[in-house]
C-alpha cells in the first residue's frame, strides 16, 4: 500500500500538476503575471539544471582523474 501511495504522489507531481498549469495557461484561466512567472521559472530552472549537471559531470571527471595521462 505504501508503494501505491508513493506512485500516486509521483504521478500527481509529474503529470497532473504540470498538465493543470499548462491547461490553465492555454485556456487563459491564470493571470498573466502568474503565466510570466511560471515561464521565467521554467527557463531559469532549465538553465540551472543544464549548467549544474555539466559542472557536476566535469567535477566527477576531474575527481576520478578520467582524462589524466
Amino acid at each position: 500500500m505504501d508503494n501505491l501511495v508513493k506512485m500516486l504522489g509521483v504521478l500527481v507531481v509529474t503529470v497532473v500538476i504540470p498538465l493543470a498549469v499548462l491547461l490553465g495557461i492555454w485556456a487563459d484561466l491564470l493571470p498573466q503575471s502568474l503565466q510570466v512567472a511560471i515561464g521565467m521559472f521554467g527557463v531559469i530552472f532549465a538553465a540551472v539544471f543544464i549548467v549544474g549537471g555539466n559542472l557536476y559531470l566535469m567535477y566527477s571527471d576531474i575527481k576520478t582523474k578520467r582524462y589524466s595521462k
